[in-house]
């Protein structure tokens, strides 16, 4: 009689654990804010015209400045190894994102 209910327990385990996102929504909406900021500084030669973008890129995506920039602190403070993780993942979305585009745009010319 103990070993149904200790396998079922195992397996609700099981099913909680790996359920479990590994970012919030929060921290996935802050990831693809700083994508778009990342892939933005990247596409703007002209310092002001990016800073443009950027700033718009913060208000679409529901930050201001000083959110996103405390948002971002707090999470290198909470967990400074995940924090590594996200920003090594986002700067390598960026990149594939830019790298992606130029190869279309070399193709059309």
């Amino acid at each position: 009689m103990k070993k149904p209910f200790f396998l079922l327990f195992v397996v609700c385990i099981l099913l909680f654990s790996c359920s479990k996102e590994k970012y919030s929504s929060e921290e996935k909406k802050f990831m693809k804010t700083y994508k778009e900021i990342l892939v933005a500084r990247y596409t703007f030669t002209d310092s002001v015209k990016a800073n443009q973008e950027v700033n718009k890129i913060l208000k679409r995506n529901g930050f201001t400045l000083r959110e996103f920039l405390n948002f971002s602190w707090n999470l290198r403070m909470k967990d400074t190894k995940k924090f590594q993780e996200m920003m090594d993942s986002i700067k390598n979305e960026a990149s594939r994102e830019v790298i992606d585009a130029l190869k279309k745009e070399i193709q059309t010319r």
